[in-house]
């Protein structure tokens, strides 16, 4: 059945209707309704719920459309450059009409219009801090992945060799160098460089202390001599050639550093990562890059104004990240860690937890050790040598990261390396002379193979 009632004005000081019927109001905005009404007074019959759920919304879309157009008038009228509010107030002049307000505001507006469109062709800097892309930059990002993936198949499958090699190549080929191809090159620079830092990260993670032990105090000489003999042998070769100091220093520690990116890489295809030989090899690139950090730093301070402290600080900071900050990711954060942090998690999410405390503490020890005058990759390491002992944070890392670093990593062989290589200068008879000659100092890491200890027991290499 239906049933109506007669609605009378909201009284504030009675709740209670004419009819002596209890009333309270449901919200706010019925009451505003009420009061917006003229004179206050009104008489609607309500035949059912619908008509009353009517009635609210009529009341809101009244109260917002009356606030909106408001504020429009007293924004307009305050305008300076603007009359037409004054004209709604009753202020209005002669020589201005709502005509020409209302064209000049259509042409503002096709302004706008025309700026938006053109911000599309660029980078958008000067339009509110929005950044936009065009389609043939969009196109060519996605053809530069698709090429980078085909380059490292044909590498790994046709040619039997490293993808990494297929990709490099590609990044070679596209690059600034030599096609200009690829839109925004330092934006891909940068995904790879975040690519090394998740590989670095993962690096101290894989650590096996106890095939670590194997290797031994030997490892760690092996790691100086790898690294040292190739400097010193580019070194000597830069002075016959007539090079100066500085540029004798510049071309050994080139030769120095074993890049643990590459490293990684073809350790994987090969599933020896985790094997004496996997161990000693990333352990040695971590050195490496330590010493050839410590020398750059010599040569700027040869290039610039030297000092004691410039010429201390990066040798300091750098051997004691590696043995004090080594100790204490080995020996005094996971104790810590096993009595006082995961005690408190449930078991099922230790490798979620490990895994968000592992990043915060690579937030930390990227600036410590970069701003400290040592490698921010160092840093990276020690982060996930804290947790080589959790297996959890260990399968928790690789089940969110494994794809996104292997693209990542493609991107890093194709434009953080291949990007650099000036293949231009290639068609200089004295640059593929040189270049020869320097390859010489790659007989001091050869060199060093017969240096490792023979972890096999097969009798092929007893």
């Amino acid at each position: 059945p239906t049933h109506t009632h007669t609605l009378q004005p909201y009284n504030p000081e009675n709740k209670t209707s004419q009819q002596g019927r209890s009333y309270s109001p449901r919200t706010d905005i019925y009451r505003s309704a009420r009061l917006l009404v003229k004179n206050n007074t009104f008489d609607a019959t309500m035949t059912s719920h619908v008509e009353s759920l009517l009635w609210d919304i009529f009341a809101h879309v009244k109260i917002a459309s009356s606030s909106l157009f408001i504020g429009a008038s007293n924004y307009f009228y305050h305008s300076n450059s603007n009359s037409w509010g004054r004209q709604l107030a009753g202020d209005s002049s002669p020589e201005s009409s709502l005509s020409h307000e209302f064209e000049d505001i259509t042409n503002n507006f096709e302004d706008h219009s025309m700026a938006d469109s053109h911000a599309g062709d660029g980078h958008g800097d000067d339009h509110g801090g929005s950044v936009h892309i065009s389609y043939e930059d969009l196109y060519a990002s996605i053809m530069f992945f698709a090429c980078i993936y085909v380059g490292g198949q044909i590498a790994a499958r046709l040619l039997k060799m490293p993808s990494l090699v297929g990709e490099i190549f590609v990044g070679i080929f596209l690059g600034p160098n030599l096609a200009a191809y690829v839109p925004d090159p330092v934006s891909f620079v940068m995904l790879g460089e975040i690519g090394l830092i998740l590989l670095v990260l993962e690096a101290g993670i894989d650590i096996d202390l106890t095939m670590l032990k194997l290797i031994g105090t030997r490892g760690f000489i092996i790691a100086i001599i790898g690294s040292i003999l190739p400097i010193a042998i580019a070194m000597a070769i830069a002075f016959a050639v007539g090079t100066d100091t500085a540029g004798s220093i510049a071309a050994g520690a080139s030769f120095g550093p074993t890049s643990l990116g590459i490293a990684m890489n073809i350790l994987r295809q090969g599933k020896i990562v985790n094997t004496p030989v996997g161990q000693l090899i990333v352990s040695a690139a971590v050195i490496d890059d330590m010493i050839a950090l410590i020398i750059l730093s010599q040569l700027g301070a040869l290039a610039g104004e030297a000092s004691l402290a410039t010429i201390l600080i990066p040798i300091f900071s750098a051997l004691g990240f590696l043995i004090i900050g080594g100790y204490i990711a080995v020996f005094v954060l996971p104790p810590i860690l096993d009595k006082v942090f995961y005690p408190r998690i449930s078991k099922e999410n230790h490798g979620s937890a490990g895994l968000a405390l592992m990043f915060l503490l690579l937030f930390a020890m990227m600036p410590a050790t970069y701003y400290a005058k040592s490698s921010f990759l160092l840093g990276a390491f020690l982060s996930g040598l804290v947790f080589c002992r959790k297996h959890e944070v260990h399968v928790r890392f690789v089940s969110q990261f494994k794809r996104l670093l292997q693209w990542l990593m493609r991107i890093f062989f194709a434009a953080s390396i291949g990007f650099q290589v000036p293949i231009k200068d290639f068609g200089d008879a004295k640059v593929i002379g040189y270049g020869l000659l320097f390859t010489l100092a790659l007989t001091g890491k050869l060199a060093v193979g017969f240096l490792v200890p023979n972890f096999n027991n097969t009798e092929k290499f007893k």
